[in-house]
């Protein structure tokens, strides 16, 4: 094989490297900047493998060409950092492995539960679902700087709110929706259709669209919390949110009148999660942040240890739900 034939096979293989980058983010990520940058990678690599398999040797041996050539092949080496950043996508879809403590046939054994197990965080099942009951004291929006893992106060830490770009940087104003911590009102990325979860006075709620910023507002008065997100049910009534992704889902659940995380199991259609959640008796849930990299969470077992639940920490995501139980009340 020629010299010209190695730089095709290696176009290539870059090519069709991209290209299984592309269908991994597009569909566990959807169009964010990642997709839009491994199709970057494929459209170089493409470029790269049509001219080593048509340019003739004098225009190989001109200097700008040459110069182009050695450019094409220096920015395809860049699909390994695409193709790291897609495996980092796909597998963070996934639940590390779980054991639940209890199977759950309806809401109304949530709460029987937490009155007699006597742990602080009970993990259950369904057929379709993972139900994280926690008896917190406390639950707090917290936006900034991402809760330790060593508070054992913490029983639970989720990924609240959308956030509007990827910053490294933290600004309230990237966090979308009104959101107000420890009764700070911010005006964070407008978007329409959004409803609120507030806990204030030791209550927490669920608010349907039109209720939803002045919920906020008054949680804030209260020196509460709060931050809005998609409905997905309110009064037993479904919102308006729709997806046609096939991936993970969670929500932040109103049980009895308290406030829980629910996740699906494994992927599914986002219309099979919420009839899986009306099938358990759920009447009032709130989307939560799932996209790769923003599902980092983790819970405390019985021993105090930090266990992941899903997603690796990921340097963009700036806001969280954190439930708390103080250690006098332990």
């Amino acid at each position: 094989m020629t010299k010209h034939t190695w730089k095709a096979v290696w176009f290539l293989f870059t090519t069709l490297l991209s290209i299984f980058s592309i269908v991994t983010i597009r569909i566990f990520d959807g169009f964010n900047w990642p997709f839009y940058a491994v199709t970057a990678n494929a459209v170089i690599s493409l470029a790269g493998l049509i001219f080593q398999l048509h340019a003739d040797e004098g225009l190989r041996k001109k200097m700008l060409v040459r110069i182009l050539s050695a450019l094409l092949a220096l920015a395809s080496v860049s699909v390994f950092l695409m193709l790291g950043l897609s495996l980092f996508i796909l597998t963070s879809q996934y639940h590390n492995p779980q054991t639940a403590d209890y199977r759950l046939q309806s809401a109304e054994d949530a709460e029987r539960l937490l009155d007699s197990d006597g742990r602080d965080v009970i993990l259950c099942e369904t057929d379709d679902l993972y139900i994280y009951l926690t008896d917190y004291d406390d639950i707090r929006f917290v936006a900034g700087e991402r809760p330790s893992r060593d508070d054992p106060d913490i029983l639970l830490c989720v990924a609240a709110a959308f956030q509007r770009t990827y910053e490294l940087g933290f600004s309230h104003d990237n966090i979308v929706g009104w959101h107000t911590s420890g009764g700070l009102l911010e005006r964070g990325e407008p978007q329409s259709r959004l409803g609120a979860f507030t806990w204030a006075e030791k209550s927490a709620r669920i608010w349907n669209v039109d209720e939803a910023e002045e919920a906020v507002r008054a949680a804030a008065d209260k020196k509460g919390e709060g931050y809005q997100q998609f409905v997905v049910l309110c009064g037993g009534e479904r919102g308006g949110h729709t997806s046609r992704e096939f991936r993970c889902y969670r929500v932040l659940a109103i049980l009895n009148g308290r406030a829980c995380i629910i996740d699906s199991r494994t992927q599914m259609h986002y219309d099979d999660f919420i009839l899986a959640l009306e099938n358990l008796g759920v009447r009032d849930a709130l989307y939560c942040d799932m996209g790769s990299g923003w599902n980092y969470s983790w819970y405390r077992n019985e021993n105090g240890d930090a266990v992941d639940i899903i997603g690796t920490p990921w340097p963009f995501s700036h806001n969280w739900l954190v439930f708390r139980k103080t250690a006098a009340a332990q």
